[in-house]
């Protein structure tokens, strides 16, 4: 366990290292860098940091050969492998989670009002969920999604909905295009389709 443990904290201040370099740099050194203007020695530091993980497994296999098993360099890699499973772990189920935590409950009054002083999980993006599972929206008269709602966003986007709604940032990794809810009336001007789509 110990050396799992050691190749674990070895990999993470390493990672932290790596990522943290520009902030380092500047506040260690005193140095305005960018990534293409580092000076030789940074470039050379670096790599060494970055190559710190498997050079340790490389001296610990060595020393493994000359001590025996009480040096354990398989359970070195596996503990710095483990920090690169969770940043990918938490890279892809991140987003999933912090969806789940920010979901609430629909209340129409709210919706409509539509203010929130988080940028990154506005009132609707929050509420959207909730909405569609608890209020079946194809066959709704137009007054009647009015009345629910509010009445649609002016935008540009979408002009083949008759009814849209701005969402939020798009929810995922990635959150660079915005989420609407669009909706579509038929001839009676009744609801005939809805989804959510991207810009």
């Amino acid at each position: 366990m110990m050396f799992f443990m050691l190749g674990f904290l070895t990999t993470a201040v390493c990672f932290w290292l790596l990522a943290n370099w520009f902030d380092i740099a500047r506040g260690v050194v005193g140095m305005e860098v960018t990534f293409d203007t580092r000076p030789v020695w940074l470039r050379a530091l670096m790599a060494a940091v970055q190559a710190l993980p498997l050079a340790a497994v490389v001296v610990l296999s060595g020393i493994r050969l000359r001590r025996g098993p009480g040096v354990r360099p398989l359970a070195f890699a596996a503990g710095a492998v483990s920090v690169y499973a969770l940043v990918v772990g938490s890279l892809l189920a991140g987003p999933a989670i912090e969806d789940q935590w920010h979901r609430r409950d629909f209340e129409a009054e709210v919706w409509r009002r539509n203010t929130s002083s988080n940028g990154m999980w506005p009132i609707r993006l929050t509420m959207v969920d909730d909405l569609l599972a608890r209020h079946p929206l194809k066959g709704l008269s137009r007054d009647s999604v009015e009345r629910l709602l509010g009445p649609r966003d002016v935008s540009e986007y979408w002009r083949q909905w008759d009814l849209v709604y701005r969402l939020g940032p798009e929810r995922g990794l990635f959150r660079m295009d915005s989420e609407w809810l669009v909706l579509r009336l038929g001839s009676d001007r009744r609801v005939t389709d809805y989804q959510i789509v991207r810009d």
